[in-house]
């Protein structure tokens, strides 16, 4: 079943008389096709072509999560800003990385939004960090998915791209829903004050 599953072209079962081997070769290589190579895409190309799949397993994994589902959202509501954020994560992976430093995050509106819709409806900083580790998961596992069409060159820098990517969007997410907290904190304090 192993060798099927490798798409062998002939399974020879004992006993088997060894003189038809070089028959058996022969016709093998006279019927022989040429082998299908799907074309080599980056990274980001395969997550640009998967991206409605991304979401799609994303919200699964969502509201599958105990952390993430007790909230009653509708699914527009829970996926909220990841498409654009998906973008922004696409958009990294399309520049050249000559020359890159630590990071090379740019400012991510979309995750600036998240932060503020998030705290709106009523997560947790927790909730936060484990829906950016659901987006990580959901990523790689598009990726292992589409193994046979990965350019493996540059696998590596793009895997530490999304991994930089997501947590730079992840910082960024956090401090608006920081500042949201403080907005309203500060409310509340000038209330009582007067």
């Amino acid at each position: 079943m192993d060798t099927i599953a490798l798409e062998a072209d002939e399974i020879i079962v004992k006993p088997f008389d060894f003189k038809r081997l070089p028959d058996l070769i022969r016709e093998k290589l006279l019927a022989r096709k040429p082998a299908f190579r799907p074309e080599k895409e980056r990274v980001g190309e395969i997550l640009r072509r998967s991206k409605d799949t991304i979401v799609g397993d994303w919200l699964g994994r969502a509201k599958e999560s105990r952390e993430l589902n007790h909230l009653r959202l509708s699914d527009e509501e829970r996926t909220g800003h990841l498409p654009k954020l998906i973008e922004d994560l696409i958009a990294r992976l399309s520049k050249p990385t000559d020359g890159v430093k630590d990071s090379d995050a740019t400012f991510s509106s979309p995750a600036v939004a998240h932060g503020a819709l998030r705290y709106q409806q009523g997560y947790t900083p927790e909730m936060l960090v484990h829906e950016s580790r659901i987006l990580q998961v959901t990523l790689f596992g598009t990726l292992q998915n589409n193994l046979s069409s990965i350019d493996f060159s540059l696998l590596l820098p793009d895997v530490m791209t999304i991994a930089d990517e997501v947590d730079a969007q992840l910082t960024q997410t956090m401090g608006s829903y920081m500042k949201s907290v403080e907005k309203v904190a500060s409310a509340v304090s000038a209330a009582s004050a007067a």
